[in-house]
């Protein structure tokens, strides 16, 4: 895989991360019923799936690191 795949599911896990924060405080920033938005799944799926691309994004082999393991033996 090319490096800049790697560093863009790291990135794009951060933005979804940081993003699911920021419209959780704006949602508890309304004063609105907590049940009619109905946000704690949307916030847990957000924050499984922004976890998920940064561990993808961590766990993919660059070309140098598979060359690196392949002269080691």
């Amino acid at each position: 895989m090319k490096p800049y795949v790697k560093a863009g599911l790291i990135t794009a896990g951060i933005i979804v991360l940081i993003s699911t924060y920021l419209i959780g405080t704006y949602v508890e920033k309304l004063n609105v019923q907590r049940e009619s938005l109905n946000v704690d799944p949307l916030n847990f799926v957000s924050i499984l799936f922004g976890l998920s691309l940064i561990v993808i994004g961590l766990r993919i082999k660059t070309k140098k690191e598979i060359d690196a393991e392949n002269s080691a033996k």
